[in-house]
């Protein structure tokens, strides 16, 4: 059976990083630090404890700069979660472990505060094991992705996008011991590699503030077409769309930018 292997790049060094120096913080303070682990675990250890398809890990890189205290924060997460595995690691290179490595692997990237739908592992299992051979070293990618901001204490702003090359979820099915990690910037993976495009509902990406590079182009302007739901009206879209019952409240609320 092709392992299926996620790979969540949570406090490593980051090359885009560089790029956009307005939005660095110091991983392990507050706000920061909380705020993320708030929707790590209630967006996306969430979508994943839900999944119709149980065989999949899902590895979590850290620097190795981590602070003694946060680490044992992690730690319980990973005896909380049985499909997850903390790897800690000097630098940005993310590889999969000797002891996980096979001939033939499914990886896939996720943000650590993005989600999925509950089919999203068993649509990829499907892949692997349908006729064999003929999707060898090919990515996956599902272009329709939600994205969704939290702008006040019960209120929300969503659209949905069509975007071939987002990060959340993209995968690389491997017969060269390769994973999705060393395929460079997901927005030219589809340039670089054969990519199979994918139907159907493809990933929840959260909007709040300290994104490096994602948002919505037009939050905040009465006059777009984006929508403005309640808590419940949201919490009913995303279960429509697959989702599992993720947990709103742990999202930031978006800083209004006037």
């Amino acid at each position: 059976m092709t392992p299926i292997i996620g790979m969540v790049r949570y406090s490593v060094d980051a090359a885009f990083a560089k790029d956009h120096p307005d939005k660095m913080f110091n991983l392990w303070e507050d706000p920061y630090f909380s705020q993320r682990l708030s929707m790590f675990e209630g967006i996306t250890l969430n979508s994943f404890s839900q999944q119709t398809n149980s065989n999949f890990m899902l590895l979590v890189y850290h620097s190795d700069k981590m602070p003694e205290e946060k680490k044992r924060i992690f730690t319980a997460l990973e005896k909380k979660y049985s499909f997850m595995q903390n790897i800690f690691i000097m630098g940005a290179k993310m590889q999969i472990p000797e002891e996980l490595t096979q001939e033939k692997m499914l990886t896939f990237r996720i943000d650590n505060d993005d989600g999925v739908p509950v089919n999203f592992i068993e649509k990829l299992a499907h892949i692997c094991h349908q006729n064999e051979g003929f999707y060898d070293d090919v990515a996956l990618t599902f272009p329709r992705i939600r994205k969704l901001a939290r702008i006040d204490e019960d209120k929300y702003q969503t659209d949905c996008s069509i975007f071939p090359s987002n990060a959340i979820g993209l995968a690389y099915l491997s017969t060269k011991q390769e994973n999705i990690m060393n395929c460079g910037n997901h927005r030219l993976v589809p340039y670089h590699y054969r990519t199979l495009f994918l139907d159907g509902t493809g990933g929840l990406q959260v909007i709040h503030g300290t994104n490096v590079a994602n948002g919505f182009k037009k939050v905040y302007d009465k006059k777009s077409d984006l929508q403005f739901f309640d808590g419940a009206q949201m919490a009913e879209i995303l279960k429509n769309e697959g989702y599992s019952e993720v947990d709103l409240k742990s999202i930031p609320i978006l800083p209004n930018p006037y």
